[in-house]
């Protein structure tokens, strides 16, 4: 009784004010949520779970201990509004919904999140969060999580300095923007992790490196010398959206020149 009234009442919705598809706008059918089979298999995926070595695995080389990196599919102007919707318009629920179907798709077709002990999402400076209500990163974190239950823990890793959004800053402006904005206050719950970092977009990868570097200066394994060291823990990285300036072949051929080493 109570299920067929929430079905009449969530009709009755769509009626005043029919749900659309965040890409295209068209009205969503019945069994549809945030976004309509078609847009949702038409996103341009990238296909980095699924490589050894991504190209976006290959920005993290010689800065932090990573194992893998990836993102599910290429920002575009047309696709834009997913993460605009839950990351400005106060819809954290569609973060989450795609944080699972994300999640979902990379167990099905490869073994990305296999060893992966803890999710840790990019945090938000408290200001930030109290402004918005929420972290967006935090949202999509809970899709994985739902998928893969690999718990999340929010509390060991803060943002400190409110930076300026790197959306607008050059290439080369970014890595300073980020450099010190966060600070690891319990080490002890990240010591021998395979820690997974995720965001909602990765541009050059800055802020999550920046991120990962905050643990390893708690645990006594990084500094700014740059000398060689072994790490406790190991990183992975994960977000729904990566620049289409970075649009590469899916994994690092034999030809790249990069050495997959740890300098700290």
């Amino acid at each position: 009784m109570i299920s067929r009234l929430k079905a009449e009442f969530s009709a009755l919705l769509d009626l005043i004010s029919p749900r659309r598809c965040l890409v295209c706008r068209q009205t969503l059918a019945e069994s549809e949520r945030h976004i309509c089979v078609k847009c949702y298999l038409d996103l341009p995926r990238t296909g980095y779970h699924k490589a050894q070595h991504s190209f976006l695995e290959t920005n993290y080389w010689a800065k932090i201990p990573i194992h893998r990196a990836a993102a599910y599919f290429f920002y575009t102007e047309q696709n834009r509004e997913i993460l605009f919707g839950f990351k400005y318009h106060q819809k954290p629920q569609i973060g989450q919904y795609m944080g699972q179907l994300m999640a979902e798709e990379i167990v099905s077709q490869s073994d990305f999140f296999s060893g992966i002990d803890i999710i840790v999402p990019i945090p938000l400076h408290p200001g930030r969060q109290r402004q918005r209500g929420y972290n967006q990163s935090h949202y999509i974190a809970k899709g994985i999580s739902q998928v893969t239950h690999i718990p999340i823990c929010e509390k060991a890793v803060v943002r400190t300095i409110d930076n300026e959004s790197q959306t607008h800053l050059l290439h080369t402006q970014r890595k300073d923007n980020v450099e010190g904005i966060f600070r690891c206050l319990h080490p002890e719950l990240l010591r021998g992790k395979h820690i997974l970092l995720v965001d909602d977009v990765i541009t050059t990868g800055a802020t999550t490196a920046s991120c990962a570097q905050a643990v390893l200066q708690a645990l006594g394994e990084y500094n700014e010398q740059g000398l060689n060291t072994t790490a406790s823990v190991q990183f992975s990285i994960l977000a729904l959206a990566t620049a289409t300036s970075h649009r590469q072949p899916m994994e690092a051929g034999d030809g790249y020149t990069y050495e997959a080493t740890y300098t700290a």
